[in-house]
């Protein structure tokens, strides 16, 4: 058995990796860590969370892709990022709806890689 300490990063495929740094930096508040964009990637860190962005001319998430991420919110920021994510111009492909114990909503970067946003009721 392998036994994990962390999660080093995740690495998503872009087209335009100065679009993505911005799209992730401005929706999300990512810092950027380095920008080697002469080999097409980037790398960008939000708290413990590192982000990889490699660019790949043509790519394109294809219909029903499943690449992607999900993140946790709290519940009392919820509304307000689902009204961010709107103010942006951003579709939200799925909800708000119910999950579990919680909500969650589901919008796409640039791309088409898909984004979760969601949050777990405690208690």
């Amino acid at each position: 058995m392998i036994v994990i300490e962390s999660l080093n990063h995740i690495t998503i495929t872009v087209s335009d990796l100065e679009r993505s740094v911005k799209f992730y930096r401005d929706l999300f508040d990512f810092d950027v860590i380095e920008n080697i964009s002469n080999s097409g990637q980037a790398f960008l860190r939000m708290g413990d969370i590192m982000l990889s962005l490699v660019e790949e001319d043509g790519y394109s998430c294809p219909e029903n892709c499943m690449n992607g991420m999900s993140f946790y919110v709290d519940e009392e920021d919820f509304d307000d990022a689902i009204s961010e994510i709107e103010e942006s111009g951003l579709e939200i492909l799925y909800g708000p709806e119910n999950i579990r114990n919680g909500q969650r909503v589901v919008f796409a970067d640039p791309d088409g890689n898909s984004i979760e946003l969601s949050y777990p009721k405690i208690g």
